[in-house]
């Protein structure tokens, strides 16, 4: 019986001694994977972080309207056993962002913050403007990390299609312009008018007007359509920013189109403040966060 209990007691040191082994080896991993600074808010909210267009980030959480999605992660609604198992690697300067948004101000370059001014201002043009059909002055704003060398960096493929596309599917040409519009080039859809009806357009669905802007290699860096009928007319800005490895994808009232220079100088500056060392210290004022 004594030497029963005696090898049961070596039995349970053994285990133990594995055990510690183990946490000793988990406990090594987690040295070796430092949790980076992360900075705050002034109501203890944690920045979003990760890589964008190659430079380390750290993006005020108050201003995120979409979650920031990680290169990997899989899609909102992917139940497949492979999403299920998946496992994001740990959340660095060095991850990768795939895409997120906030919304942004055109009239004065701000972005929403919640619980900042900005959420007040929001709520106060939602309810005051948009009733009586005054222009709402903030635009939903994605932004695209171009992550990978495959990934176009221009719209001249797109444009192309869109002129191709309607041609085939719609039975009308995008009509060059003469004149410039805020310095776009303007092509209008069939000179305005519906070919099923020999009337002007009456929808939105394929005779949009669309816009474009080509860099100094005749590039198209900006693409823009906007809606031509309704009392709201929108307006999809698609753009690259020429020294960030992004593209953004912007949707705001027609009334705006004009200030579509200042808003993509804007926006490159918003991301620009949200660029830190490689270890997460900051290098200017965050915008969105006071």
């Amino acid at each position: 019986m004594r030497n029963l209990l005696i090898s049961y007691a070596e039995a349970v040191c053994l285990t133990g001694l594995l055990l510690l082994s183990g946490c000793s080896d988990n406990n090594d991993k987690a040295k070796q994977q430092p949790v980076p600074f992360i900075n705050q808010d002034r109501f203890g909210r944690y920045d979003s972080i990760g890589n964008l267009g190659g430079k380390p980030v750290s993006i005020p959480e108050g201003v995120v309207s979409t979650w920031v999605r990680y290169v990997g992660d899989p899609g909102d609604f992917d139940a497949s056993r492979k999403a299920r198992q998946y496992k994001r690697p740990p959340i660095t300067y060095q991850l990768p962002i795939e895409s997120f948004g906030f919304v942004y101000r055109l009239t004065d370059g701000a972005v929403l913050s919640r619980k900042e001014q900005t959420d007040i201002d929001y709520m106060h043009d939602n309810k005051t403007l948009i009733p009586i059909g005054q222009p709402f002055p903030w635009g939903d704003t994605i932004v695209y990390n171009l992550y990978s060398p495959e990934q176009l960096k221009t719209y001249d493929y797109r444009f192309k299609n869109i002129i191709e596309s309607t041609k085939e599917n719609w039975n009308f040409e995008y009509s060059k312009q003469k004149n410039k519009v805020f310095g776009l080039t303007y092509y209008q859809a069939n000179n305005g008018i519906d070919p099923s009806t020999n009337q002007p357009w009456t929808d939105n669905i394929a005779g949009r007007d669309l816009y474009i802007y080509r860099d100094a290699n005749n590039n198209i860096k900006t693409l823009i359509l906007c809606d031509i009928v309704d009392q709201v007319k929108l307006c999809e800005h698609d753009f690259f920013i020429s020294d960030f490895q992004v593209k953004v994808n912007m949707n705001y009232n027609r009334t705006y189109l004009k200030l579509w220079q200042q808003t993509e100088k804007n926006i490159a500056a918003i991301l620009d403040s949200w660029v830190v060392t490689n270890d997460g210290k900051l290098i200017k004022k965050q915008a969105g966060k006071i």
